[in-house]
């Protein structure tokens, strides 16, 4: 993605084809969510009024620096991970060895696509904590960007969670399954709480 155009990568998406699709834009949310921030921290950095927080905004853009890079980079590996989805499928069952490779394949492919948008998830729930530090410290006159920073980022973290769903729904290893479910869930319910927040600060704000 980060060789492309906005242009260039909205027709990727927009194609009759499985990938980029929901998993990258979910990423691409969470890291536009990491982008506002550091600019509503940037607006107020050296600014008069703005001195008792200027280390606060100054981690604000280094953690975000980080944070949207990475979420930049699951762009990418969330449909990398689908793609190896939908080659295993296409594994063949002609034999009986055949079909044991092709379902050991799906599974780690169903694996790997889970791990990648838990980890967007996360990443997003830090977007969010950004986010919400950008409301409360950054400048005032950009608090509606900090606005759109904090639903990007729970559009982040719900939409990656819903590819979580999906393809944990295909993982034969219960341990796993049920352990990957409940991250999600503290992921969702750590996201609602921050998103109200922020939200609240915002309103109070304006």
């Amino acid at each position: 993605m980060k060789d492309e155009t906005v242009e260039e990568f909205l027709a990727r998406v927009a194609a009759p084809t499985p990938t980029p699709g929901g998993g990258s834009v979910s990423a691409l949310a969470g890291a536009l969510s990491a982008a506002l921030s550091r600019m509503v921290a940037g607006l107020a950095r050296g600014k008069k009024g703005y001195e008792p927080v200027e280390r606060e905004l100054a981690e604000i853009e280094a953690r975000g620096r980080v944070v949207q890079s990475r979420l930049e980079a699951l762009v990418d590996e969330d449909a990398r991970a689908y793609e190896a989805v939908i080659g295993a499928m296409r594994l063949p069952k002609s034999s009986a060895p055949a079909r044991a490779a092709r379902v050991a394949a799906m599974q780690a492919a169903d694996r790997k696509a889970t791990e990648v948008p838990r980890e967007t998830m996360e990443r997003g729930v830090e977007a969010l904590e950004l986010a919400e530090a950008a409301a409360k410290k950054g400048n005032r006159g950009a608090t509606t960007d900090a606005a759109v920073a904090v639903l990007l980022a729970e559009s982040a973290v719900r939409g990656a969670s819903l590819n979580c769903a999906v393809n944990l729904a295909s993982i034969r290893d219960e341990s796993f399954r049920s352990q990957a479910e409940e991250k999600v869930e503290q992921l969702l319910k750590r996201a609602d709480e921050i998103g109200h927040e922020a939200m609240a600060v915002v309103t109070e704000r304006l």
